[in-house]
């Protein structure tokens, strides 16, 4: 699957709500996170636990090049009994690390808006528009809108995942 996307620090949730709101988003859930993040040979896999849902084995590409609006590649695999997943993963792959935090999920026509407060590092905002049923360029389109309506600072954007922010900054 493939997705374009942004991260960005969240300076006013508030303010973003509000407009979320405006534009008609619907907002779907608040729920805990814990990714364990294992060590691949390029781009990034992690297993992620969910309050109240199943657990997914997560494997992603993109650049950290470019800070976005970018594409990434993705696939996502629900899993039962995510300890023993860990456990088995980790006989044959290291762990990177842990992230933990909490995701609100707000929707908009083809974009997943997450709001995250990561722990240890503050409060994010993450668009996921997805290529589905339209080309990347009607995604990119679409990112733009969310971008320009939300009134985020493009030159804020994040090139890297959490884990890497964490590492960064010790």
């Amino acid at each position: 699957m493939q997705n374009i996307e942004i991260k960005t620090a969240l300076d006013d949730r508030a303010k973003v709500e509000a407009i979320l709101e405006t534009m008609s988003a619907e907002k779907h859930w608040t729920r805990a996170q814990c990714d364990t993040f294992f060590e691949v040979p390029s781009g990034w896999l992690k297993l992620r636990e969910v309050e109240g849902a199943e657990a997914e084995l997560i494997s992603y590409r993109r650049s950290t090049d470019d800070s976005g609006p970018r594409s990434s590649d993705y696939d996502v695999a629900p899993l039962e009994n995510a300890e023993k997943w860990k456990s088995l993963i980790g006989r044959v792959l290291p762990k990177r690390g842990v992230v933990e935090k909490e995701r609100t999920l707000w929707i908009w026509k083809n974009t997943r808006i997450h709001l995250d407060s990561v722990h240890g590092l503050g409060e994010f905002l993450e668009l996921e528009t997805v290529v589905r049923d339209i080309t990347p360029e009607e995604a990119r389109a679409e990112t733009d809108e969310v971008i320009d309506t939300l009134e985020l600072d493009r030159s804020s954007f994040l090139s890297v995942p959490y884990l890497e922010l964490m590492r960064e900054n010790g």
